[in-house]
């Protein structure tokens, strides 16, 4: 064999090698509550009221364990503030919780009549079509009164963003 084959022959082999060892990487898959999960801007009425005129961001996302079955909410400090565990139906888009102690207070938080709406809302300047978020809360420290939430899924124009 000359020597011009034997470098070709070593190169292919090398080559298949190469090939052989790459393998795709398979897609990362969602969480267990992708369906629920997304940033919000979200209004707080009492009796339909709005209770100030500006929205807030919050965050519904996957706890550690990625179980179908639970979620956080977290108000990212701004406005109780809240970051509490509530039980989920996934399938359903429903939420509530009895109770639920906050983590970032001393609070505890009863969530009831929680739902997202697929595709129930619109941005506000951009009209895209997004996601509706609705929730009743009452505070511990302030037992009295029900709170609902209401909102948008972020639409990641910035023109949406309060």
């Amino acid at each position: 064999m000359s020597r011009n084959i034997i470098k070709t022959f070593l190169a292919a082999a090398l080559f298949g090698l190469i090939l052989a060892g790459c393998k795709k990487d398979e897609p990362i898959g969602g969480t267990a509550t992708q369906s629920l999960a997304n940033e919000w801007w979200v209004q707080i009425l009492v009796d339909g009221s709005p209770v100030a005129p500006d929205f807030f961001k919050l965050g519904t996302y996957n706890i550690a364990t990625n179980v179908n079955n639970q979620m956080w909410i977290d108000d990212f400090r701004q406005i109780w503030p809240f970051k509490i565990k509530v039980d989920v139906n996934a399938e359903g888009k429903t939420f509530s919780a009895s109770n639920a102690a906050s983590e970032y207070s001393n609070i505890t938080v009863t969530v009831t009549n929680g739902k997202v709406l697929t595709n129930a809302a619109k941005g506000p300047i951009s009209k895209a079509v997004t996601d509706s978020l609705y929730f009743e809360a009452v505070f511990s420290d302030d037992p009295g009164t029900t709170y609902q939430f209401t909102g948008y899924a972020r639409t990641r124009f910035s023109e949406d963003d309060h």
